[in-house]
């Protein structure tokens, strides 16, 4: 726009070498005047004042300004410029374009390699954007590393700290309190150490920033309390975890002790290459080892800290950073402490799952299916998870950390990794983790995985109504199963569910279904001693409430057909009407586990409201109790279970199995709350030994 290039590339090029120092500042003052002479185009021009406009709009208020450079690659491990070009602090929105202007001379006056300064250099090689952020009005900044650059193996974050802006410290130009922060338990700090502190940066509130005298009293404080170590500590793991890679963080805290990540840059670890692995291997053999060749690796990595036992609902808030999540299923659910934590190990799961293709995009070390973990590994245990060799051993093995440091992949700091990267955003991430969340719609599907999930889940949502629609079967052939129960059950085998028998009989026995899930719901179904042939004890109000319940009930709840089964070898969807109970289970097992779910949705009853609500309660307690996700409302129960192993999912079969008998008319029994767990452990006591 104003043929600057030519032009500097003269001045660079003036004689005078780069050792004259009145040279290089003539050259200097040449370049910053051919900026501060040049014009801005007015479309730019018009873009940073639209973009500061909805910037203020949006804060409800003027900022003050950050203009930062911002050089392609300058905080890469294979470049780094950091430092070397300007940033300029608390500037005023009418002075960003003219603050825009330095920052981009910058480029020219501070160039880190300036035997290299010919225009193809120049354009091709340190291309630099400039950023405008909001200015934190800092009570107290700093620094963190995700990991100690000069002693990789001691696994620690360090802090360091100063009152006031931060731009001090990073330019070496100011001490700092240090602290030094456990990777095991983010909350335990190893070290501190304070220095005095008798300067620091503020903003002016005319623009600009100046060096005062710290209060008296605050020189020889700590700036940080511990609650602020444990915080930036915590937000230092979760950025190494996210961007997988060590991080060097630029940090502010404002006066209403509020953390912000000001940069995070990838940080560059002293290499312990070329040691001898037979010392290695020397250390690792006297840990115990705890799991080996368990399951299989859902994504290769090392990791190593506390066990912390968790369940799919488990609340992110409650889970501690950098501990190692140990959960019984390897459930999409756990998607929410992914940045959380070090490793995962699973009892059931499969390297395919939702769960692992999310450990695998945030490079989580994992492991799924590996037997009875929560047995072997106990809360607070220390371990190291080699998810390469897949071993768990008992404690820290710093030698093993440093391996895993070591081998750090650069190369995903290379240009055509950062395309694929942009590329996998719109593929790989999973955003719709729970089909029963609000946020699980159609308009949320943010990537091809979303959209394959969502498809997915309303398919089966289809085959679950399949039965309580208003829809037939014509020119299907539906059999009457013969069962000493007197339920009128039909069936309609659409693919293997029933033996080869004669096309023309219309009835099949409980022997001759093949259906693997429908012959395990029937095993229960018919189980001794479920079903309660005594009269219940139902009052005038009982009766009024089941005549206005199924007067005013909701149709898509309500099934009003013929109790039927569609079946096939590994599929069953079946709807039961008993009386004013409604039962539908929607299913699918095979040697998959990947495909396996159980659906299964209850409602209905004759008494009022709250009995009935009573009985759903003891629905869900049971079923909680199977590893399924229970929702309720009244006297609906909704449950769903899926990622179980084929032999898994059939037992649990047999036990909705039985519940469907053991609850019928049971509304009639739950007079107080606290028949719901007497009705809890008579199931438990009468199906399970007592166990």
């Amino acid at each position: 726009h104003n043929n600057l290039w030519g032009k500097i590339q003269a001045i660079l090029q003036k004689s005078g070498g780069s050792e004259d120092r009145n040279s290089a500042a003539e050259k200097v003052e040449m370049i910053e005047a051919l900026f501060h002479r040049a014009e801005i185009p007015s479309a730019l021009r018009k873009e940073i004042q639209r973009e500061l406009k909805n910037l203020f709009k949006r804060r409800k208020k003027k900022v003050r300004l950050a203009v930062r450079s911002s050089a392609v690659g300058e905080d890469s491990e294979l470049r780094s410029y950091a430092g070397q070009f300007r940033s300029l602090l608390n500037v005023p929105a009418d002075q960003v374009p003219e603050a825009y202007k330095k920052i981009i001379a910058g480029r020219f006056i501070n160039l880190p390699f300036p035997e290299k300064c010919n225009s193809e250099y120049l354009r091709e090689k340190t291309p630099m954007a400039v950023g405008v952020q909001e200015m934190i009005p800092a009570a107290m900044s700093g620094i963190a590393y995700s990991n100690d650059p000069t002693n990789p193996p001691c696994n620690c974050i360090i802090i360091s700290s100063v009152y006031g802006l931060g731009a001090p410290l990073a330019a070496g130009q100011m001490n700092a309190d240090f602290y030094r922060v456990s990777r095991l338990n983010p909350a335990a700090i190893l070290e501190k150490k304070r220095v005095e502190k008798s300067k620091m940066m503020i903003p002016l509130s005319g623009g600009g920033v100046d060096l005062v005298a710290v209060p008296a009293e605050k020189q020889k404080e700590f700036s940080l309390t511990d609650e602020h170590v444990r915080q930036i500590a915590e937000i230092a793991f979760v950025l190494e975890r996210s961007l997988q890679r060590s991080q060097d963080i630029e940090w502010a805290i404002d006066s209403k002790n509020q953390v912000y990540v000001l940069q995070s840059r990838p940080l560059a670890l002293k290499s312990g290459a070329g040691k001898k692995p037979q010392l290695k291997l020397a250390a690792i053999k006297k840990y115990p080892v705890l799991l080996q060749g368990r399951g299989v690796i859902a994504n290769r990595g090392i990791a190593a800290g506390q066990v912390c036992k968790v369940t799919e609902d488990v609340e992110p808030a409650l889970f501690p950073v950098g501990a190692i999540a140990v959960a019984r299923h390897a459930s999409p659910r756990l998607s929410k402490i992914i940045r959380k934590t070090a490793a995962i190990l699973t009892e059931t799961g499969s390297s395919t799952g939702h769960m692992a293709t999310i450990a695998r995009e945030f490079g989580v070390p994992t492991i799924v299916g590996a037997g009875d973990v929560n047995s072997v590994l106990q809360d607070g245990m220390e371990i190291t998870v080699d998810a390469q060799e897949n071993v768990v051993y008992r404690g820290v093995i710093p030698e093993l950390l440093e391996f895993e440091r070591e081998n750090e992949d650069v190369f995903i700091e290379m240009p055509e990794y950062r395309i694929l990267r942009r590329m996998l955003k719109m593929l790989l991430p999973l955003n719709l983790t729970d089909p029963s969340g609000s946020n699980f719609q159609a308009k949320n599907c943010k990537t091809y995985h979303d959209i394959i999930r969502f498809a997915h889940e309303k398919a089966v949502q289809e085959l679950i109504n399949l039965n309580i629609s208003a829809k037939r079967f014509p020119d299907i052939t539906v059999r009457d199963l013969k069962l000493i129960l007197p339920i009128g059950l039909k069936v309609i085998d659409i693919g293997n569910g029933v033996a080869k028998i004669d096309g023309k009989q219309n009835q099949v026995t409980i022997d001759e279904i093949t259906s693997i899930p429908m012959k395990a719901v029937l095993i229960g179904l018919t189980a001794p001693n479920i079903w309660s042939t005594k009269p219940v004890d139902l009052g005038f109000g009982d009766f009024m409430s089941s005549i206005t319940r199924f007067s005013m009930s909701d149709d898509k709840l309500s099934y009003q057909g013929q109790n039927l089964a569609v079946i096939s070898k590994n599929y069953l969807n079946l709807s039961l009407r008993l009386g004013y109970h409604f039962n539908v289970i929607d299913t699918y097992l095979s040697a998959n586990l990947n495909d396996n779910y159980i659906y299964f949705r209850f409602v209905g009853g004759v008494t009022d409201n709250v009995r009935r609500h009573r009985r759903a309660v003891v629905i869900q307690s049971i079923l909680e109790k199977e590893d399924f996700v229970v929702s309720i409302e009244g006297d609906l129960v909704i449950a769903k279970v899926k990622n179980r192993s084929q032999q898994e999912l059939e037992a649990t079969l047999n036990t909705i199995g039985k519940l469907i008998g053991f609850t019928r008319q049971l509304d009639a029994k739950m007079q107080t709350d606290e028949a719901v767990q007497y009705y809890v452990d008579a199931f438990q006591n009468m199906f399970r030994g007592g166990s």
